[in-house]
């Protein structure tokens, strides 16, 4: 069983080769790669690429996705950001998270608007393990009582039953998102429609899908979770792209813990 510090040494030794940082710079740029589209331009043989990619995978760095005989790579953050907030208090991320933007800001400003299109990914996965059953992770997915202290805030409200609505509002009631269940097998798999609707630049977006797979691995479920469906770059796909890893941070705080991760809300 990997512990908590032996995660993170995997997370260290996977980043500490710069083919590798290459790697999710090229799925950073543009998510959902094949094995084949990761080989060009990588100035390695197809084994050597291979390799890396094994040890990004051990340390869930990188998610996988099969569909067909085809392999899709997708950067899975949450390790990361793991490490970013053992480090990082809740007072100076808001410092270092202000001045991170500011560097995107000006870099993007030089990017054409050729190049800006061509950056967006139109599926976004992260996988997160956490120390907990699958039946508690389901109940935390599905439960107000918990979603309110890892999701925004927000209570989830649902029959789970498939084609019954869903919803996520606020404490006062305002709707945060809605959408419709198309698959409950609890407490292995979840899928619904997802439809943003908590400010303006988010409420014209078409709804788009999500899909919650838990696996139990010994004392640990690895949770992944899938946004999919996107026609085009979106508002609502920018926002899960910088959220949820914040969700899932929260999530697995909550669950091994007992107390909410305050910098969720």
């Amino acid at each position: 069983m990997v512990t908590y510090i032996g995660a993170v040494e995997l997370v260290f030794r996977a980043l500490a080769d710069p083919s590798r940082r290459t790697l999710l710079d090229r799925l950073f740029e543009r998510d959902g790669q094949t094995l084949s589209e990761l080989c060009e331009h990588a100035g390695m043989t197809r084994f050597g690429v291979m390799k890396h990619l094994r040890v990004l995978e051990a340390a869930s760095l990188v998610a996988t996705r099969k569909v067909g005989r085809a392999k899709f790579h997708y950067l899975n953050p949450v390790p990361i950001r793991l490490l970013h907030d053992r480090w990082i208090t809740k007072y100076a991320a808001r410092w270092a998270g202000a001045l991170g933007d500011l560097k995107r800001h000006l870099e993007e400003g030089t990017m054409s608007t050729t190049e800006r299109a061509a950056a967006p990914t139109l599926r976004h996965i992260q996988q997160i393990h956490i120390r907990t059953t699958p039946e508690r992770l389901w109940q935390a997915i599905t439960s107000a009582g918990d979603t309110r202290d890892y999701f925004y805030g927000t209570l989830v409200e649902s029959s789970w039953q498939p084609g019954q609505p869903l919803t996520y509002r606020y404490p006062d009631g305002k709707l945060a998102a809605e959408g419709t269940v198309i698959e409950s097998d609890p407490p292995r798999k979840l899928v619904h429609t997802f439809s943003a609707v908590w400010d303006d630049a988010v409420a014209g977006d078409k709804p788009h899908r999500v899909t919650w797979t838990i696996e139990p691995m010994g004392a640990v479920c690895r949770l992944t979770v899938e946004h999919h469906g996107f026609e085009r770059d979106t508002a609502t796909l920018r926002s899960v792209q910088g959220g949820l890893g914040v969700i899932l941070d929260g999530l697995k705080t909550l669950l091994e813990t007992g107390q909410p991760l305050m910098s969720a809300h």
